[in-house]
């Protein structure tokens, strides 16, 4: 057996946690989720509170069925959205507060349906009205079902230029939804990026390619789902270590590979220890029969039962 099929062999013996968290407190039903509190199917999330039915809400309070939210409080139904306050069903919209069904706005209040609008208050579909006004035309909107305010403003959105780029403070950087960020290539819903490319999710790093779901970290390749790693390669659900290899829901630990669910380990070739000396010694050995095999550099490839159809 190759060294790739002997780990998918390995890893395929081993137990694994059901949920991925880290210092959570009273969050069940939580997975990929770190120092949150008071939250319930909240996933992939950063320190928020009192969160419900979320994914990729970090340093956020009260806010449900939301995504990709970053600093936000008491919002509902809303998606990347940055610093905002009492939002419902908005969308891009940033530094805002009591919006609804509001559309790629910054620093705006007591907006409806409102899109593309700067520094505005008290405006109804991108039109301004006095506060007196716009209370009581607003009630009668929140009438309507949020299917029948769509009908409104979809044909409006589709009128407004949109920019190529979502983001801002980026240099020499392309994709979208990226904030924060010089010389990154290529990457999707990041923050604080340097010197990255092909990267998804990712955040306060540098020098990392290939990777997705990852935070804190740096010179990692090909990693999925982590945090707090250093000099990493091809690994899964490993947290706060450095130097591993093609490692597995690895926690605390440095020089590892081909490990899986270990925890404060140290020079573990598929789980047993060595010495310093020893263990490079055969990690050595183990890449040069890799690239013999033509598996160094490539991500494992998990492997699956034959499922019976019976015909169908």
């Amino acid at each position: 057996m190759t060294f790739l099929q002997q780990f998918e062999a390995f890893r395929l013996k081993h137990p694994r946690i059901g949920l991925q968290c880290v210092n959570n407190t009273n969050s069940p039903f939580c997975q990929y989720t770190e120092r949150s509190k008071n939250c319930y199917m909240t996933f992939a999330s950063y320190e928020s509170q009192f969160c419900l039915y979320n994914t990729r809400v970090f340093y956020c309070t009260d806010c449900t069925d939301c995504a990709l939210c970053y600093k936000c409080e008491l919002c509902y139904e809303c998606i990347d959205c940055i610093n905002s306050y009492n939002c419902n069903y908005c969308d891009h919209c940033e530094n805002s507060n009591d919006l609804d069904f509001c559309y790629y706005s910054i620093g705006v209040k007591n907006c409806f349906g409102c899109i593309n609008m700067r520094q505005s208050e008290y405006c109804i579909f991108n039109k301004k009205y006095s506060p007196e006004e716009y209370k009581t035309k607003v009630a009668e909107l929140r009438k309507l079902t949020p299917a029948q305010i769509y009908e409104k403003i979809v044909p409006a959105l589709l009128k407004f230029p949109r920019i190529f780029m979502y983001g801002k403070n980026t240099e020499n950087s392309y994709g979208d939804n990226l904030h924060n960020s010089k010389n990154a290539y290529w990457a999707f819903d990041s923050k604080n990026l340097h010197d990255c490319l092909y990267n998804y999710h990712c955040d306060d790093s540098k020098n990392l390619a290939d990777c997705s779901h990852l935070g804190w970290s740096e010179l990692c390749y090909e990693i999925m789902s982590g945090g707090n790693l250093n000099n990493c390669i091809f690994c899964y659900g490993c947290w706060h270590s450095n130097n591993l290899s093609y490692c597995d829901s690895v926690y605390t630990s440095h020089d590892c590979f081909g490990c899986t669910a270990i925890n404060h380990a140290e020079f573990c070739i598929f789980n047993i220890k060595y010495s310093e000396e020893e263990y490079k010694k055969r990690v050595a050995e183990i890449i040069s029969q890799m690239k013999t095999d033509n598996e160094w550099g490539k991500w494992y490839e998990p492997t699956y039962p034959e499922v019976t159809t019976y015909g169908l």
